[in-house]
């Protein structure tokens, strides 16, 4: 058993020390700043589209926002859709809006759907108020570079992708469990995002930030046809393969801004989509546990006793150094800060304790809280109202 365990640990080591070096290869950089451009060439990029499904407020909102109105792309609007006018975040967005007038922009309330996915819900009917040849759907956390945009819909004239994904980019920590979060976030998805798209041509698309050819996305019937699924992006991805489309990423990342996250808001997130990856792969989530050299070491110690904690504590030791890699590689603007550096090796120790009570949710439960709603997240993260939903 003993062996057994150690043989796990050397190819769990492996597999994380090829995640630091994708991340690390592909890490973001200083995006290009684009000159002067010819009128001409601008008249060859397509109208786009930037729908914000938003609610509440979510930390650095307004910078996030405004970052999108210093976008260098010719010809683009941005829609944003809320629950109700009550929303504390519609005074942000007509305060940033009415700065730059002469970006078109519209706000929406859309009514809460309790009987469907509530992004796809937003996300529909701002489709339908859009005009962009390309609908670019990000988040609300989300914050980018003034060329971003530009970059991603070069991909899509390059290469003809009709979906086009960036990887996430977590940062401006001002928490320990932001920290957790934005490292999660760098490390965990992002990494193996890059991995399994450049070594085993398998693109998992993230929904932070999608490109999407509306022509493509109308053969489906538009949004609406993912409305039952609560991991919408990873759906749309599969289902755009299926149906022959080109689905990519050029690695251009963007900047998922989380400041004060709690130990609770950064557990019932985790949680949450634990859940649904359990039910969108179940053998892929099944040897997640793998990714947790940690937590197995510490299973070594209750078997093996006393003569474990050596191997224990250099497991420990290489994986908060393959984590700190992709932490000083990636996460650009929270490695300025001297106080990250001092907590970060108790910080991925308490993470990965924290990740494996995680990882042991979906066994009890396939339950959710969403927006005042207990749903039952069935196969394929189709969502379920009754308690008779199936595994």
């Amino acid at each position: 058993m003993k062996i057994i365990l150690i043989v796990f640990l050397f190819l769990s080591g492996i597999y994380l020390t090829v995640l630091t070096i994708m991340t690390i290869i592909y890490r973001p950089r200083k995006l290009k700043v684009v000159g002067q451009t010819n009128q001409k060439k601008d008249l060859s990029y397509p109208h786009v589209s930037i729908l914000k499904p938003i609610k509440g407020v979510d930390d650095g909102l307004e910078a996030n926002l405004e970052s999108f109105y210093w976008l260098d792309y010719p010809s683009y609007e941005i829609i944003y859709a809320l629950d109700d006018w009550k929303d504390k975040a519609v005074e942000i967005i007509r305060r940033v809006s009415c700065r730059y007038p002469l970006v078109r922009t519209q706000i929406l309330a859309t009514g809460h759907s309790l009987k469907s996915n509530p992004k796809i819900h937003k996300l529909d009917l701002m489709e339908r108020q859009s005009q962009g040849h390309l609908l670019w759907v990000v988040d609300a956390n989300i914050r980018v570079e003034p060329e971003t945009l530009r970059l991603l819909v070069d991909e899509y004239l390059k290469n003809d992708p009709k979906l086009v994904f960036s990887p996430i980019m977590g940062t401006s920590s001002r928490s320990l469990a932001s920290l957790m979060e934005n490292t999660y976030l760098n490390f965990f998805t992002s990494g193996n995002v890059i991995t399994l798209w450049k070594l085993f041509s398998w693109p998992i698309v993230v929904g932070k930030s999608i490109l999407i050819d509306r022509i493509a996305l109308r053969s489906f019937g538009g949004f609406n046809f993912f409305k039952d699924y609560l991991a919408e992006d990873y759906i749309i991805g599969q289902t755009f393969q299926a149906a022959g489309f080109k689905v990519r990423t050029n690695f251009t990342w963007v900047a998922n801004i989380s400041q004060r996250s709690s130990f609770k808001h950064f557990y019932q997130r985790m949680a949450r989509w634990a859940r649904l990856r359990y039910q969108l792969h179940r053998p892929a989530y099944l040897s997640e546990i793998f990714l947790n050299p940690i937590i197995l070491s510490f299973f070594g110690l209750l078997i093996a006793g006393r003569s474990f904690w050596l191997l224990c504590l250099f497991v420990a030791s290489v994986k908060i150094l393959l984590e700190y890699v992709n932490f000083l590689g990636v996460n650009l603007q929270d490695r300025k800060q001297l106080i990250n550096h001092l907590l970060f090796p108790l910080m991925v120790i308490t993470k990965d304790l924290i990740l494996f009570v995680v990882y042991l949710t979906p066994f009890f439960s396939l339950s959710v809280d969403w927006r005042g709603e207990r749903l039952r997240i069935g196969k394929k993260s189709l969502i379920c109202h009754s308690s008779n939903s199936y595994f």
